[in-house]
């Protein structure tokens, strides 16, 4: 298996974090299946590892503020996984899911400031 570089899994982190957002309220089901329950779930899995956001702070690609907020956003949509909000409705009406899209947009926001500084 190939080892992917350290701006490799930033890249696919900043693409995880962008597959989520308050944005997602409002588009069809295909776009919330596709982005939320495919590229959002494996990106979750993988890119949102407490293991490769140590990886980004230390290279100094992300803060320490920005590595919590993103495994809390993990650690809240893993756990919603095998429950009965686990869907495109759901998405759009629970109040559990508005604060996971909410704080992806948060997130989103902090890494864009953050890239910039």
């Amino acid at each position: 298996m190939k080892k992917i570089s350290i701006e490799e899994l930033y890249e696919l982190y900043v693409d995880t974090i962008k597959r989520c957002g308050t944005y997602l309220i409002k588009a069809d089901d295909l776009v919330i299946g596709y982005n939320i329950f495919e590229d959002f779930d494996i990106g979750a899995i993988s890119f949102l590892h407490t293991d490769n956001l140590k990886k980004l702070v230390e290279d100094g690609l992300i803060s320490i503020e920005i590595m919590r907020k993103s495994s809390a956003l993990r650690t809240k949509f893993l756990a919603l996984q095998h429950g009965d909000e686990w869907n495109i409705n759901a998405v759009r009406h629970s109040s559990q899911w508005k604060e996971i899209l909410e704080l992806a947009d948060e997130i989103n926001s902090r890494v864009e400031r953050y890239a910039n500084e």
